[in-house]
């Protein structure tokens, strides 16, 4: 199980960010086959417990799984828009349009449109996927080791990304795997967007941190002279180099709220620790000559650029934040009048046309007529989508893991912390951007929720 869910959330990043539809189908595949062997039975002897022989059935622990019904029941919905559709694909083959078609009005709708051009159905392959996956972890990860494994495998992934980032800005040709020519001139690493490659890179930093922190905690209660902190220490500067090496202005500012929040953890830690556990010293010196080694690699990879893009946005000299904002008014508009059902899953970049007609500014840049796919803000485009019923879902999925997580008092475990940490600030940041549209991070980033679950229940409770 280990083996198959690994396989799937490395390949997820690799594969363009798993954006086209090849490896979206090898990314169902990969989540099905997870489930199918999720759910054998599994033979217990004596040497696996201190008790009599058993076997352990996993479907009754799905089935109590309240994520596993939610999921279910928005795929349904998504389905249920799908098989209505209330617009259609037109085109002559130079322009396309959307024509009204008949349609069931009292069902929730979507459009009828080419699989590779985005449609319900491929948003209901890309949220199974999702939704395999949170259940697989959750029913056949029994042990904290096992879960351990595969976040240190996430980390490990992440620093790989990020240093193939960076030595292809370097020495590359322009196109990803000197090979493919990516439609974006914003193209980081494997992803085709800079902004899906440090979002992206900012949930594999907050595992890499996260694990950093457990080691570090674990050794001092051991008293151990060393422990794997400070290799995960190095994976986090790694991949915060990759962040700032990628442009991402919202990833650079996630990843200050990490490092802060990390540093706060650490000096909490800390002081709570006895006092012959402490070493500060030590500790310090550590952080040194890390600090020492990120200040050079900034340096190295032109730092300057970074913060002299992430200030024109922030003082508003750059045009594109003005143009999201205003794409945001516009899908508010669209919001206001589609809440109730929403207009389809994946159907957002076929119907936003009318609203952006009534801002002339999103019509025309440079010259040259603009085409939205996306809303840039996730946090709208979601409820345009999936309307009152589908958001519903997404808040009541929330509402579960808040409730698990609460209970278990996740703060306390490093590993639990970071992750909620990274997860959160990821959703943060779509309110200006579309994270959730690449299907690596929407995955990555709902397992993240399972494991950070899992590993507070599996965690220390002291």
């Amino acid at each position: 199980m280990l083996a198959i869910v690994a396989i799937h959330l490395v390949f997820l990043p690799w594969a363009l960010g798993t954006m086209r539809p090849w490896a979206q189908f090898i990314s169902a595949a990969l989540a099905l086959v997870g489930i199918a062997l999720a759910l054998l039975p599994r033979d217990y002897t004596g040497e696996h417990t201190a008790t009599e022989p058993f076997r352990l059935q996993p479907w009754p622990k799905l089935i109590r799984f309240p994520i596993f019904w939610i999921g279910l029941a928005l795929l349904a919905y998504v389905a249920a828009q799908g098989l209505n559709p209330a617009w259609a694909y037109r085109t002559d083959g130079k322009n396309w349009w959307m024509a009204a078609i008949p349609h069931c009005a009292c069902l929730p709708t979507g459009v009828s449109a080419p699989f590779e051009n985005w449609n319900p159905w491929r948003l209901l392959l890309i949220y199974a996927s999702a939704w395999l996956t949170v259940c697989t972890i959750w029913i056949a990860f029994t042990r904290r080791r096992t879960l351990r494994h595969l976040l240190i495998i996430v980390a490990l992934n992440g620093t790989l990304l990020a240093l193939f980032g960076v030595l292809q800005q370097k020495l590359g040709n322009g196109k990803i795997f000197s090979v493919v020519i990516s439609p974006s001139l914003w193209s980081f690493s494997s992803f085709i967007y800079k902004n899906h490659a440090g979002a992206y890179l900012i949930l594999t930093l907050a595992v890499a941190g996260g694990l950093a922190g457990w080691y570090h905690v674990r050794g001092m209660r051991r008293l151990e002279k060393s422990d794997p902190s400070v290799v995960f220490l190095f994976c986090a500067i790694c991949i915060a180099a990759g962040v700032i090496a990628s442009l991402a202005r919202g990833a650079t500012v996630a990843m200050v709220g990490l490092v802060f929040s990390g540093a706060a953890a650490f000096a909490f830690q800390q002081w709570r620790a006895p006092r012959a556990a402490r070493r500060p010293i030590v500790t310090a010196a550590m952080l040194l000559v890390f600090g020492a080694f990120l200040a050079a690699g900034v340096f190295a990879l032109r730092f300057d650029n970074a913060l002299s893009r992430l200030l024109r946005g922030l003082t508003q000299q750059d045009t594109a934040l003005h143009s999201r904002q205003l794409a945001t008014t516009a899908a508010l508009e669209m919001l206001n009048d589609h809440w109730v059902r929403g207009v389809g899953a994946g159907s957002f970049r076929f119907l936003f046309t009318v609203y952006q007609a009534r801002h002339l500014d999103l019509l025309v840049s440079n010259g040259e007529q603009r085409y939205w796919e996306h809303a840039h803000n996730d946090l709208v485009q979601f409820p345009i989508e999936l309307g009152a019923v589908g958001t519903g879902l997404l808040l009541l999925a929330g509402g579960y893991w808040t409730r698990r997580l609460w209970h278990d008092r996740f703060w306390r475990n490093p590993v639990s912390l970071a992750a909620i940490a990274g997860v959160l600030l990821t959703l943060t940041g779509a309110w200006w951007d579309f994270p959730f549209q690449c299907p690596a991070i929407l995955i990555t980033w709902c397992v993240l929720w399972a494991a950070a679950a899992l590993w507070a229940r599996f965690g220390e409770k002291t």
